[in-house]
């Protein structure tokens, strides 16, 4: 709409213009006709506006020709006027319709991600708040992700290392094991996404045989016993709505120890805090309980890296749980981070009782 604005007043100035150059021969010729005898030549200076609306000298009469060539003189610089006038409005409406050329894209970088050392703080529990567990995300490096999980000082706690490929966006390998009183990993089990997109579990050894070996849920897939620590740095920064696969390790139950729960979709719906922060409704096939139905629910991530800010659905990722939120209690980025990281799991097993 406004290119063919801008042609209309491109048009009606040429226009103008035009009728302009047009009246200053008839405007000459009436004064020829009034005076005989000025110059031949056309280049001679008249007052266009004198000769369409005065008359000549008091008393004069004016012939018919000189009146009929008024008519025209009068009524191209009306047109050229009118030209004017319609220019003048509609370019006041120009700077309100929306330009038909496409915006200029910022060219298109990497996605802001933590700085290496950055830990993101989290309670993980039932929805009415029982069952609380600490868990800590620390960003190792800028495909690692390390988390631990505490449920009391001087207890068994979890320790859970992945890394990731930022060009899949997916863990391509995960170590489970336990928290050892010097703050490193007791290795105990072992997940590899292999190329032809199949879960490799193993348990031990990272060389043994693989117990398990099913086929990855949709890409880009996620653990949810992980408690969506991925999303730290592989998380959805836009605005829109997004989907990704589910598998969970469920060792408390019959087999298999490795379930593959399906696609997961996240339907986006608005954001908030001044663009903080984005919500999204979750749903889909991993979260479709065929005897409850529906066990989905809201996530809100952070708008500028992506990690989960709170989550609140109905599955839960453990066996202790009826249900699941995660959230977010506290973010340390960097060389704050890391020794968040280190002082919490020092802290674990501080003054403990001798076994």
């Amino acid at each position: 709409m406004a290119s063919v604005l801008s042609i209309i007043l491109g048009l009606l100035g040429l226009a103008a213009l035009s009728f302009w150059i047009m009246a200053i021969p008839l405007s000459y010729k009436i004064e020829r006709l009034r005076k005989p005898d000025l110059p031949k030549p056309r280049l001679v200076y008249t007052n266009i506006f004198y000769t369409a609306f005065w008359s000549g000298p008091a008393g004069a009469s004016a012939s018919a020709e000189e009146q009929g060539l008024r008519k025209q003189l009068r009524l191209r610089l009306f047109t050229a006027l009118g030209c004017l006038l319609a220019m003048a409005l509609l370019s006041f409406t120009l700077p309100l319709l929306p330009s038909d050329k496409p915006a200029l894209a910022a060219p298109a970088g990497p996605p802001p991600v933590h700085a290496p050392g950055t830990t993101l703080s989290y309670i993980r529990s039932n929805q009415n708040g029982s069952e609380p567990e600490r868990i800590l995300v620390h960003i190792r490096a800028p495909n690692q992700i390390h988390v631990a999980k505490m449920v009391a000082p001087c207890t068994d706690a979890a320790y859970v290392t992945a890394t990731v490929d930022p060009a899949t966006g997916e863990a391509v390998t995960l170590t489970g094991g336990r928290l050892q009183k010097d703050s490193t990993q007791l290795p105990q089990a072992f997940l590899t996404l292999d190329p032809a997109r199949k879960l490799v579990v193993r348990f031990g050894d990272p060389a043994s045989d693989p117990i398990e070996s099913p086929d990855a849920p949709p890409a880009p897939w996620r653990m949810y016993d992980f408690d969506l620590a991925e999303f730290a740095l592989l998380g959805p920064r836009a605005p829109k709505s997004f989907t990704f696969g589910l598998a969970m390790a469920w060792p408390d139950g019959p087999p298999p120890v490795l379930r593959i729960l399906g696609q997961a979709e996240a339907k986006f719906l608005y954001t908030s805090d001044s663009g903080a922060k984005h919500h999204f409704q979750i749903s889909g096939p991993a979260f479709t309980d065929p005897a409850i139905g529906d066990r989905g629910g809201e996530l809100i991530t952070d708008a500028k890296f992506g990690h989960v800010i709170e989550a609140r659905f109905g599955r839960p990722n453990h066996s202790n749980y009826d249900n699941f939120l995660l959230k977010l209690t506290a973010t340390a980025e960097g060389p704050a981070g890391e020794q968040v990281w280190k002082d919490t799991l020092a802290a674990h097993w501080a003054n403990c009782p001798a076994e």
